[in-house]
């Protein structure tokens, strides 16, 4: 089974929010060419656009999302069979005779079962290995990375995210590695992994979508796994939930700040359009989800760069945690940009 961009157990996937964002710029009658997304997550609003024909501008500050934009939304060549044959390997491996490694040291009996942890580990660091080798292309070494982390995401011991384990043992689930759906596109990809207060700064495109974090809940916090078996660099591990040192990875918009960087990215943007995706979780019942930035906020500071229009929908969002809304709305801000 071939596995889409939109695959993932992401906190904020907008792959159900396509239809809204995409209707709504054609109620704005807006003509473009580029888009940028420089908070992009699991890529699909930046995929949705580049399978228009548009040219994409796409980052996260997570290297595991890097990682993934570079196998499913790059332009560099790669051999789908030489894939295909490698995972066919993979999935016939025999975890019984697997010997431990850093990931079943760490992450065995929690996250994943022993079993299963050892293949993981065996896996990407024989990925590793066929790149040093220069068996595999910087595409096919994404493609790999990619196919085994969303893989091993479907059949972790979580709710969804890696904040923590559920408290029960984890259940042996002979891990598969699936196949990415990879398309061809007739457009050019531009990716990044850098903050993204200083790659607008760098940037020229006609519309610019921003859907950054707005509460206490860290990215970095949620999905440490899977961004420690992106980079493989086999850090030490920390406390209960095992996660690695990630200040690097730390967002300023889970931060008191978080309105203060707000406005400075917006005022950096070079676009014809700034489109906002927000939502109305400022009625959270956990403080960690309460918004950082209201309502208010943000139409004052989009309305220092241009007349703006406020459309909305609602929307049941991905939800793990203690959050319930009934009434919960996605709401789109379209800033027409004053030159």
């Amino acid at each position: 089974m071939e596995l889409n961009i939109e695959n993932r157990r992401y906190i904020g996937n907008k792959s159900k929010l396509l239809k809204f964002i995409d209707e709504t710029i054609t109620k704005e009658n807006i003509n473009f060419e580029t888009f940028g997304d420089v908070f992009a997550g699991t890529g699909v609003v930046a995929e949705y656009f580049l399978n228009k024909g548009k040219e994409i501008y796409v980052n996260d500050l997570l290297f595991s999302n890097f990682v993934i934009y570079k196998a499913l939304l790059s332009n560099e060549k790669y051999e789908k069979s030489k894939i295909t044959k490698i995972i066919d390997g993979y999935n016939e491996i025999d975890s019984e005779k697997l010997q431990d490694n850093y990931f079943s040291d760490n992450f065995s009996g929690n996250y994943y079962h022993y079993k299963d942890a050892k293949k993981i580990g065996f896996v990407r660091e024989d990925i590793e290995k066929k790149y040093i080798n220069r068996e595999i292309n910087d595409r096919e070494y994404n493609i790999l990375i990619s196919c085994l982390l969303y893989s091993m995401d479907r059949i972790s011991n979580t709710v969804g995210h890696y904040e923590s384990f559920l408290n029960k043992e984890p259940e042996y689930k002979n891990l598969q590695i699936s196949n990415l759906n990879i398309k061809s596109y007739n457009s050019n990809s531009n990716i990044y992994n850098e903050d993204a207060n200083m790659l607008v700064k760098k940037l020229k495109v006609d519309v610019m979508y921003v859907d950054p974090p707005y509460n206490a809940r860290q990215y970095a916090n949620f999905y440490h796994l899977l961004e420690n078996v992106a980079q493989w660099k086999k850090p030490k591990v920390y406390n209960k939930a095992k996660k690695m040192e990630r200040k690097n990875i730390m967002s300023e918009y889970c931060k008191a700040n978080a309105k203060a960087v707000f406005a400075d990215l917006i005022e950096n943007i070079d676009a014809k359009y700034i489109i906002v995706s927000y939502n109305n979780t400022y009625e959270a019942k956990s403080t960690s989800s309460v918004n950082a930035i209201t309502y208010q906020d943000m139409m004052q500071i989009l309305e220092t760069k241009g007349k703006v229009s406020l459309y909305e929908t609602d929307y049941k969002f991905f939800n793990s945690g203690k959050t319930n809304l009934d009434k919960h709305k996605e709401r789109l801000f379209v800033c027409k940009v004053e030159v």
